[in-house]
């Protein structure tokens, strides 16, 4: 039996597919030469016999990407198979065939399905898949330029480094966009992102890029909307171990990074802008914008979040003290896994007992007890709970 999982690996990936060509991409149609009078041979039979919609079914059916690029050796005119495959696919084409150069034969198969065998034992086994090609990054960046949909002039590129004579770089921000790019809809989110990655590490490169890696995350933000590379653009700035200290940190520009993520939902991105106003980190310091942004990412469902904001209750950072909000936020935080909201919660005993709702103890006991009880049989869960010593855990 055949399982199917789709993980959400990049924003546009799809569904896994075998690469198709034109119907008729097949046909034998050079001119004949005329025959001259030679003694007839007998001849092996050859693939090129066969009707090219057959050939083209039985191909498109069955072969992968690693089975065209062994075409490509067996014709002469087959030699640019794999890539007018690419082209006559699309994008989702061009994007397979990008991830199976860049990975090779890693468990990255190119697609966002993983598939699951049941062996003879009955046991679920992974199997990996790895479309028959060899990793070729250098390629794969090829493709990945062509389908990102940008065009790049990196003589205009600013530098990332501060200068020998201590000017400071110029930062990448939201508001500094300029491009000649004129069709937005050219561009892919999850090429650009790729490509970013792979000129950041100097994967399929001579030399890592940083100030090509920026200007493709500020294209995907602007081109695609895309927040997730607002959000890796606040990283890069933020903490050098993001780009092996390629790129200088400026706390202003990874605020103003954050602050783009977060007005558009990003939830890590909402904690982290949170932390820049509590600490004063690129901007003024402010209690109550930390507090209101910590509020909005509990609310989105950041759980480290929910500690913070009763650690503003509990201290009067940016609201009056009250003790027994901060206890029902720092009782959120540990049903969700935090150690700090238990710690929170240890701090204030006498008010906690008093205002944690008594009907919520099972729930998280059962956290506590059972870390995987929102997976586990439930009668199992509740017989765990049903011997535990609640008291005992309430009380760690």
């Amino acid at each position: 039996m055949t399982i199917t999982k789709t993980n959400n690996k990049t924003p546009t990936q799809t569904m896994q597919k075998t690469p198709t060509l034109p119907t008729l991409y097949f046909s034998n149609d050079e001119p004949k030469s005329t025959p001259t009078p030679t003694v007839v041979e007998e001849e092996s039979p050859s693939v090129l016999t066969l009707p090219p919609e057959l050939l083209h079914t039985c191909l498109t059916k069955y072969a992968d990407w690693g089975d065209l690029a062994k075409l490509a050796c067996v014709q002469s005119k087959w030699k640019n198979i794999v890539e007018d495959a690419a082209e006559f696919g699309g994008r989702d084409a061009m994007w397979e065939l990008s991830m199976c150069l860049l990975h090779g034969d890693d468990e990255h198969d190119g697609s966002d399905t993983e598939t699951e065998e049941n062996d003879d034992n009955g046991n679920e086994s992974n199997k990996k898949n790895n479309r028959g090609l060899q990793k070729n990054e250098a390629l794969a960046i090829k493709y990945l330029t062509r389908l990102s949909g940008v065009e790049i002039d990196e003589t205009s590129l600013p530098s990332t480094e501060s200068s020998s004579e201590g000017q400071e770089s110029k930062s990448v921000l939201p508001t500094n966009w300029q491009s000649s790019q004129n069709d937005a809809h050219a561009a892919d989110e999850a090429a650009l992102l790729q490509l970013a990655t792979c000129h950041l590490s100097g994967i399929g490169l001579p030399a890592p890029n940083p100030p090509l890696a920026l200007h493709l995350l500020q294209s995907a933000y602007h081109l695609t909307n895309s927040v997730q590379s607002a959000h890796k653009l606040a990283l890069l700035y933020e903490y050098p171990s993001q780009s092996n200290n390629l790129i200088s940190i400026d706390v202003v520009a990874a605020f103003e990074w954050f602050k783009a993520a977060a007005e558009n939902a990003h939830i890590p991105s909402m904690a982290e802008l949170a932390l820049c106003y509590e600490l004063g980190c690129g901007v003024t310091q402010s209690d109550e914008e930390a507090l209101d942004w910590y509020t909005k990412a509990a609310n989105a469902g950041h759980s480290a979040s929910h500690y913070s904001v009763g650690e503003h209750f509990e201290e009067a950072r940016g609201v009056r003290m009250d003790h027994e909000e901060a206890c029902l936020w720092y009782y959120r935080a540990a049903v969700l896994g935090e150690e700090d909201g238990m710690g929170g919660l240890r701090r204030l005993e006498d008010v906690a007992r008093r205002v944690v709702p008594e009907a919520d103890h099972e729930e998280y006991v059962v956290r506590r007890v059972v870390p995987d009880a929102l997976e586990a049989d439930v009668e199992e869960a509740r017989r765990i709970v049903a011997e535990a010593d609640v008291e005992g855990v309430l009380n760690a």
